[in-house]
């Protein structure tokens, strides 16, 4: 098939994934179209037989002095779209919006549309009364809508008032590359966290965490990820008196190696569509100490591959991470489920194969 994938090209979960499927189609034989404003993170730099990557150029003029993405996305999925079978986009705001304008000018060219939702697409912007009418539109107007967990899936259906099903496909995780590695003798446990440092990823909560876990254990703290709250997580950090015993990494291409020298993964947050940094941590052996809320109850499994916990319930969380860092046959237990399961229920094999199965079911209606 001829497939093209759109996606934001940061290095949230929505782009993680789209990157990772359209790799994964090019290597089973599909003509593969990437389109984004640049290279997504994960996306090699070395040339990847069968896929093309389409750059969005986005002009700017006196009354657009930053851009108008969702207009120079349209015109470049028109562009691309017109010699594709399917096109899958990554968000519903604004990508589907963009892909509605470009069939709109391919007519009876116009590719298939498929369109997975994420989160925040459907449950913060998607509600905004500004952009609910086109986020629904664009929704009721794909040819498929699908979402990576059941939960996000009935929440942007209910949300949003949706009058067709969402089909629930969930994320993976190539266990290959994301697999358990040796720990050197003698360091201390390692607290990791990875995400956008979005308020909603509640970061200073895992500082708060990790302070009060160092009170029973000596360990350390690792923050993987850049974005708005940083500053805040920061001087929180300097506040405690915590500086030589956390470590800021940025925003990080290739997360294995953090993944794999963590002890305990960290993921507090308010909300989780789905949770790809708690998989990609349990992929390498490392249980996760989470918020019980949103998809992450589909994808931890409270008291085998970590512990979940209300948000916002720090003294629990806590609690769990000393738990699993004093009892040595706990954490062995724990991280030992962790891989396994993410090994019997994640990797992108059966995924893959899924997405070839919807994208064949749209090409045969009308």
């Amino acid at each position: 098939m001829r497939i093209g994938l759109t996606c934001h090209a940061s290095f949230g979960g929505s782009g993680v994934i789209a990157t990772e499927l359209a790799l994964a189609l090019a290597s089973r034989g599909h003509d593969v179209h990437l389109v984004a404003a640049h290279a997504p993170p994960r996306l090699p730099s070395r040339s990847v037989p069968g896929l093309t990557l389409h750059e969005v150029k986005n002009p700017t003029h006196p009354l657009f002095p930053h851009g108008e993405f969702t207009l120079a996305l349209a015109s470049k999925l028109a562009e691309v779209g017109s010699s594709l079978d399917v096109l899958h986009v990554h968000y519903a705001i604004p990508l589907a919006t963009s892909a509605l304008l470009a069939n709109e000018l391919l007519g009876a060219k116009a590719p298939k549309l498929v369109t997975t939702v994420h989160g925040t697409d459907v449950l913060t912007l998607g509600l905004e009364p500004a952009f609910r009418p086109l986020v629904r539109q664009a929704l009721e107007r794909s040819h498929l809508v699908s979402a990576p967990s059941a939960w996000l899936a009935r929440a942007a259906a209910d949300g949003l008032e949706l009058t067709r099903p969402v089909q629930v496909v969930p994320n993976f995780v190539d266990g290959t590359r994301f697999r358990p590695g040796v720990k050197p003798p003698g360091g201390l446990p390692t607290l990791t966290h990875n995400s956008n440092f979005r308020s909603l990823k509640r970061v200073q909560d895992v500082v708060r965490i990790f302070e009060r876990v160092r009170r029973a254990v000596r360990c350390e703290l690792e923050l993987i990820g850049d974005g708005p709250e940083r500053p805040s997580v920061e001087a929180l950090v300097r506040e405690l008196g915590l500086e030589a015993q956390v470590r800021f990494s940025g925003e990080t291409v290739d997360v294995v190696p953090h993944l794999q020298a963590s002890t305990v993964f960290l993921m507090p947050s308010e909300v989780e569509s789905f949770g790809l940094a708690a998989l990609e941590a349990m992929a390498c052996g490392v249980p996760v100490v989470a918020s019980a809320t949103g998809g992450l109850p589909e994808v931890v499994r409270d008291g085998i591959t970590g512990f979940l916990h209300q948000p916002g319930d720090v003294e629990a969380m806590a609690a769990s991470t000393v738990r699993l860092l004093e009892d040595a046959a706990l954490l062995q237990r724990c991280s030992s489920a962790a891989r396994e399961w993410s090994i019997s229920h994640w990797q992108p094999e059966p995924v893959v194969a899924r997405w070839e199965a919807l994208y064949r079911s749209v090409l045969e209606t009308e």
